[in-house]
């Protein structure tokens, strides 16, 4: 992802600082101790996530003693890039599992060699998310397999995203083939351009920001029902993403309530390399200080201590990170099977780390440009990988 997509602009919101620019790269901390401020990366501004961060960051603030900024993007390259450069210290709202196994399988544009897998972790639960197929409210589209033929709203900075759209076709026995596509920039415009008539159908989340506005429209929205029942759907769906599940939406905009439709858990997520002392500051604050900040945000109640052993025992699909572990050691949730579990998820990291490394080189060896644009070189690299078992829910492991 080129450097210029790092420019983003940062607006001030509830008294937490938002400052732009290469000059706030931080440098690294000492171990042990608090960074002069913490950046906190999260989705673009209209998703849930990025609402969430500006709820809690003030309470963060007050209980860590040091400045907290959000950091808005639409593109997880970028949010990556932002940790990286030490402007942020981790992705703190708006971003699924699937966000952060994009990087982590060097999957899209992360295939490019200046990418390549991610060593990335969770910190900590950050709300069970349903996302859905949804119209207008004057659309004759009534079941997934009525898409066939139609205008579907997309965005492409984000590989998760079109991914869950994927496979809601592929639910209704479909594929890109069978729709045409409308690009727009990004996930809060795909909503609107479904509002305003450009578009038939996109995939979007009840709880959005955007999703309240959008239901205002004169024509009002709807969403699409996937039949918990339809065994061969979820089948279908489940061969193209494998850590979602499906249930009836309890949360979100009035139009969405009592509609089955996918359900993936969000995560706050960081690097390993990233200040385990830190981390476990940063779930410390997330679990104890939870009745400070719950009431802030509808979907804040989801980021309990019980909502994230839950989580660990059943949704988890990559690895927690050690200053977490450290911190549920300390209340006694984390045993044999925990620490198991997450070795074996750090294992398929490192595996597709040292296959990254096999495949550059059999691409060079061969003039194989490994440009993520490149379908010779997606091809060599989805096969290297391939040997590495799919990151999966952990109840379905």
């Amino acid at each position: 992802m080129k450097k210029s997509l790092l420019s983003v602009v940062i607006s001030i919101v509830l008294g937490v600082t938002f400052i732009a620019g290469d000059a706030l790269a931080q440098k690294k901390p000492v171990k042990g101790k608090l960074p002069p401020m913490i950046g906190i990366a999260t989705a673009g501004v209209g998703s849930g996530g990025h609402s969430m961060a500006v709820a809690y960051a003030p309470v963060m603030q007050k209980y860590l003693g040091v400045p907290v900024r959000i950091m808005p993007a639409w593109s997880v390259a970028v949010n990556c890039a932002q940790i990286k450069d030490r402007k942020a210290y981790f992705s703190g709202g708006g971003l699924s599992q699937s966000n952060a196994t994009d990087p982590i399988l060097a999957r899209d544009f992360f295939a490019d060699h200046q990418w390549g897998p991610q060593m990335i972790g969770t910190i900590w639960h950050n709300y069970a998310c349903p996302y859905g197929i949804v119209v207008r409210g004057d659309s004759d589209i009534k079941t997934m397999a009525d898409l066939k033929g139609k205008k579907a709203a997309i965005y492409l900075v984000s590989p998760a995203w079109k991914i869950g759209l994927e496979g809601c076709l592929a639910f209704g026995g479909l594929t890109w083939k069978d729709v045409q596509t409308v690009e727009v920039g990004g996930y809060d415009h795909c909503a609107r351009a479904v509002a305003d008539g450009r578009a038939d159908f996109t995939y979007n989340a009840p709880i959005s920001t955007v999703t309240i506005e959008v239901e205002q429209n004169p024509k009002g929205i709807r969403y699409i029902p996937m039949d918990l029942k339809d065994k061969a759907g979820w089948e279908r769906l489940g061969a193209i993403r494998t850590d979602v599940g499906g249930a009836v939406c309890t949360t979100g905009v009035k139009s969405a309530i009592g509609v089955p439709m996918v359900n993936t858990p969000f995560v706050i997520w960081t690097y390993d390399w990233v200040d385990q002392d830190l981390i476990y500051k940063i779930a410390k604050f997330f679990s104890e200080q939870h009745d400070q900040y719950k009431a802030l945000h509808p979907l804040l109640p989801d980021m309990s201590f019980d909502a994230m052993v839950k989580f660990k025992k059943t949704a988890a699909t990559i690895p927690i990170l050690p200053g977490t572990i450290k911190y549920l050691k300390e209340k006694g949730q984390w045993d044999a099977s925990d620490q198991n579990w997450n070795d074996a998820q750090w294992a398929k990291i490192k595996r597709l780390s040292q296959l990254w490394d096999t495949a550059t080189a059999e691409a060079i060896s061969k003039k194989i440009n490994p440009d993520y644009k490149n379908k010779v070189w997606v091809e060599l690299w989805d096969k290297h990988k391939s040997v590495v078992p799919p990151f999966k829910i952990r109840m379905m492991e």
